[in-house]
């Protein structure tokens, strides 16, 4: 499939390798984050995180590096993607004693789908972040808009290694970092780093045989079936597809799965 690239999809395709170069680790300015929302998603406003959209984002005290704005998952998708998942908790049976469901945001980067999704839910989201300097602005962001995530520095299987399986209702949100992933030929999700086959057997390791809920944020474009062979064996439940705004293979889909124990 192909599709026509415009002169605004150009101009994007260009600001996306600014942010993911030169300014990967620069918090953007207010003029940067209204253009990245006008050539992302149509719009200055299409950039929202946190309920905050971007030409409020620097009077608010909101910090988002160059990485962070192009990776990040926006309000427009983490709403959806949370209503989907609360949705899919009422289908499922509670612990004896009520005791709230385990919700874990693996690779956490902005912190803005641990937000809504700990809103939605009504309950503390545990998150883990690795690099640094994506840690120490999500920390400020999370602050500035009184988040109820409890944000952790470091790998993702120490998050896992710290919180015991509770039920069936436990979420777990995946998107670690693409890198060379990120092919001609689409997504290859067994290219991630870590691959997601990887990261789906430590949360498997962690759960004692419980069975959990799985959501994962992919591209529109995957590469080789990769998302089908590294949920095998899992059973799908849903996909959010946001409506595009960029060429084939540059748009968000979000996939949420049932995952065996075992």
């Amino acid at each position: 499939m192909t599709t026509a690239i415009t002169d605004s999809h150009t101009a994007y395709f260009a600001f996306r390798d600014r942010l993911l170069g030169e300014l990967r680790t620069t918090v953007l300015t207010g003029e940067q984050l209204c253009e990245a929302g006008r050539l992302i998603y149509g719009r200055p406003e299409g950039l929202s995180l946190y309920g905050i959209p971007a030409p409020r984002m620097e009077s608010a005290g909101i910090r988002l590096l160059g990485r962070t704005t192009i990776e990040c998952c926006v309000d427009g998708y983490a709403v959806a993607v949370a209503d989907a998942l609360a949705e899919i908790h009422t289908t499922l049976p509670e612990r004896a004693g009520k005791e709230e469901p385990l919700v874990l945001d693996l690779f956490c980067g902005s912190g803005n789908f641990s937000h809504h999704l700990g809103t939605r839910l009504d309950v503390v989201v545990h998150a883990a972040e690795l690099d640094l300097d994506v840690h120490t602005a999500t920390r400020h962001n999370l602050d500035r808009v009184g988040a109820r995530t409890q944000l952790h520095l470091g790998d993702y299987r120490d998050l896992l290694g710290k919180h015991p399986a509770r039920g069936p209702r436990d979420t777990y949100f995946v998107e670690p970092p693409w890198g060379p992933a990120f092919t001609p030929a689409g997504l290859d999700l067994t290219r991630t780093s870590p691959p997601v086959p990887e990261i789906l057997d430590e949360v498997r390791r962690s759960r004692d045989g419980l069975p959990c809920l799985v959501a994962i944020k992919t591209n529109d474009h995957i590469a080789h079936d990769s998302l089908h062979h590294s949920f095998a064996g899992a059973q799908h439940l849903r996909t959010v597809t946001p409506a595009p705004t960029l060429p084939f293979g540059a748009n968000m889909d979000f996939h949420v799965y049932r995952l065996d124990g075992n």
